[in-house]
Formats: structure tokens, C-alpha cells, sequence
């Protein structure tokens, strides 16, 4: 019986370990690009084809990081002061 619980005790402190690693430690970072032209993108953007598509809808590059114990997780998408940050990655 209290191997049993020890058992169980053990278990349940793993399973909420496994749960804490993935949560989000802090904030999420925003990165916003100045970009004039599309030569540019190929030079500094992760993703040059989000970059460009920015550019062609009048939007800026921009990059929202948010940051988990495993490492930071990398959004990419397009930034106007009026709608924010839209993430073009799913689309």
C-alpha cells in the first residue's frame, strides 16, 4: 500500500514537471524590421518570402519570440502600428 502511493506520488510530480517545462517564462518579444526595399530581406530576414510579402502589402517584417525552458519559439508575419502584428506562418 505505501509503495503504492509513494508510486503515485512520484508520478504525479513528473507528470507536473513535464507540464512546467513548455510553459512560457516570460513576455513575448517583438521585433519589428525597418525595410525599404526587397534586396534587403535577403540580406538579415529568417524568412526573406514573408519579408518580401510584407513589403508588398505596405507592412514592415516583423518577428514575435516567445520564450519557453526548451528555447525561444520564432513567429513570423508582417507589422503596421494600426492592426499590430499579424503571423503570415500559417497561412
Amino acid at each position: 500500500m505505501i509503495r503504492s502511493l509513494v508510486l503515485l506520488v512520484f508520478l504525479c510530480g513528473s507528470f507536473s514537471l513535464l507540464a512546467l517545462a513548455n510553459e512560457e517564462i516570460s513576455k513575448p518579444l517583438l521585433r519589428v524590421f525597418p525595410t525599404f526595399r526587397p534586396e534587403e530581406c535577403e540580406d538579415w530576414a529568417i524568412l526573406p518570402f514573408v519579408c518580401k510579402r510584407c513589403l508588398w502589402e505596405g507592412k514592415r517584417y516583423a518577428q514575435e519570440i516567445r520564450f519557453f525552458e526548451d528555447g525561444p519559439y520564432r513567429s513570423h508575419g508582417c507589422y503596421t502600428d494600426k492592426t499590430g502584428f499579424e503571423n503570415l506562418e500559417g497561412k
